[in-house]
């Protein structure tokens, strides 16, 4: 019995949460949990590092590259869903489950904040791949179908991209009312909307995209980190 309790299979699984309230790192409520009946054969996780090399006329040789930032993990993974799960779940509402990840929840749209959920990927003790993410792509196959038309059987093509990590610039262990904050960009942010929210004032977005040197503060990219001005400055 013991040997058995050790080798029982550990299915993976995608946690789909409500995104936080007011950025950060920590979702909300768990809204919906896919327990997948086939673990992935295979899982492909890319993360790299951002640098960049200024060009000098009179140089002979290239410049030191400048460290620029870390660049979001990427989980990519095949998922195949056949018949109904143990739930009783078809194939039709989990595929719709994973749709609904792409969109807008109902209570992000309520705060004036939409987003769409975010999603965790957990397979046991398989640390490097648990991290918060948002459903970058999703390309479903159906390749069965029921004599009255329902799918039975579809392969998900699911990438997974990386919320963020570390607040930027900030001791968390610090409560000083003038240390730097950073708020995660989600869907539908802007520099005017975080001011607004942060700062308390929506003409503050000039002295955010100063302080991240934005050069483009019109385009945000969801799942980054925006600092912001500690008090002091504000």
């Amino acid at each position: 019995m013991s040997g058995e309790s050790r080798d029982k299979m550990v299915r993976a699984s995608l946690e789909v949460f409500e995104p936080p309230s007011r950025g950060g790192t920590d979702p909300g409520k768990e809204l919906a949990k896919i327990q997948l009946q086939f673990n992935p054969a295979e899982l492909q996780l890319t993360k790299s590092a951002e640098w960049a090399r200024h060009r000098e006329q009179s140089a002979s040789r290239a410049a030191v590259p400048e460290f620029i930032g870390s660049r979001p993990g990427v989980l990519a993974m095949t998922v195949l869903l056949d018949g109904k799960d143990q739930r009783g779940q078809s194939v039709d509402a989990r595929v719709s489950t994973l749709l609904e990840c792409c969109v807008p929840t109902k209570e992000s749209i309520r705060r004036v904040q939409p987003s769409p959920p975010w999603v965790r990927f957990r397979w046991g003790d398989f640390k490097s791949v648990q991290f918060l993410a948002y459903l970058r792509d999703l390309g479903v196959t159906f390749t069965r179908f029921s004599s009255q038309g329902s799918p039975e059987r579809a392969v998900c093509e699911i990438t997974l991209e990386e919320i963020g990590g570390e607040t930027k610039g900030q001791n968390p262990t610090s409560g000083s009312p003038s240390s730097r904050r950073a708020r995660t960009v989600i869907a539908g942010d802007s520099l005017q909307s975080i001011a607004h929210q942060e700062l308390g004032g929506a003409a503050a977005w000039r002295s955010v995209a100063e302080l991240n040197g934005l050069r483009d503060p019109w385009r945000l990219r969801p799942g980054t980190q925006v600092l912001l001005p500690g008090r002091d400055s504000e």
